[in-house]
Parts: structure tokens; C-alpha cells; sequence
């Protein structure tokens, strides 16, 4: 026998919570399920995930030093920050406005997606800045300037 809708929603309740999380662990819980939802949902997100394994190891081969590691993590998750922000934002929008165009909806999501894009902007600067002095001295190039930043870090370590 099968059952339509109306008996669905008489014979079967799901319940979702309403209320505040009671426990850490139910918070814990609720958090993990939200990263989880983003990275099944958001292809960018996906993408970012697999630019932060790249660099990782790219930080590994090259040996980073603490202050580079620094500024590669705040690149990095400032750019996962972002596309995070930019799910909630896209939401909130599709949730108030559903079906009917808006206009102040589409700058909404407009100006977040512009935060992705800008935050990537400054995550690639991090990074170039960054590794372009392993990456050339992998490849043997050496210019004055490289040879004075690895004059400059030698001293410092």
C-alpha cells in the first residue's frame, strides 16, 4: 500500500530541533553537520578543500618556516571563511525570497560572491608571495633579491 502525502505527514513526524542545543555535543554535532552540508552542496567549497590539501603538501616539500605557515593558513582559510559566508548569505536570500526576482536579493548575493572572489585575490597574493622564493630556488633561479631574502632569513633562523 502506498501512502500519499497527507498520510506521510499523519502517520509519519520528523522532528527538527527548534530550540537551542542543550549540550556540547549536541552543538558539536549540529556544527559538523553544517561543514558537512557545504562541502556536499558547494562545489566551490570542494575546491577551495583541494587547494588547501595542495598547498599543504607544497608547505611540506618546501619546508615552510612558522611565519610562513602563518600567513598561508590565514590565506587559506579566509578563502574557506568566505565561501562559508557566502553559503549562509545565499540561503538566507533563496529562503526569504524563493521563486520571485528581487533586486536587492541579487546584489545580496552579488557582494558575497564578491567576497569570495576578493578573499581568493588575497589568498593568491599570500601565496605567491610566500612561495615564490622556494619555487624559484627549486628551479635554480636566483636573482638578487632572492639571494638577499635567503641571506635575510638565514640570518634571522
Amino acid at each position: 500500500m502506498t501512502m500519499d502525502s497527507k498520510d506521510k505527514d499523519q502517520g509519519q513526524t520528523e522532528t527538527h530541533q527548534v530550540t537551542r542545543n542543550r549540550t556540547f555535543w549536541r552543538a558539536s554535532y549540529n556544527a559538523l553537520h553544517g561543514v558537512w552540508s557545504v562541502l556536499v552542496r558547494e562545489r566551490n567549497m570542494r575546491i577551495h578543500i583541494v587547494i588547501a590539501f595542495v598547498v599543504l603538501l607544497a608547505g611540506l616539500h618546501f619546508g615552510l618556516n612558522r611565519a610562513d605557515w602563518l600567513w598561508v593558513t590565514i590565506g587559506v582559510f579566509l578563502a574557506i571563511y568566505s565561501e562559508f559566508l557566502n553559503t549562509i548569505i545565499e540561503s538566507v536570500v533563496d529562503l526569504i525570497v524563493g521563486d520571485r526576482y528581487e533586486p536587492l536579493a541579487g546584489l545580496a548575493k552579488d557582494v558575497a560572491a564578491g567576497l569570495v572572489l576578493v578573499a581568493v585575490g588575497f589568498e593568491l597574493i599570500i601565496l605567491l608571495i610566500i612561495f615564490q622564493p622556494y619555487i624559484w630556488r627549486e628551479l635554480g633561479i636566483v636573482t638578487h633579491f632572492s639571494e638577499y631574502f635567503h641571506h635575510f632569513r638565514g640570518l634571522i633562523l
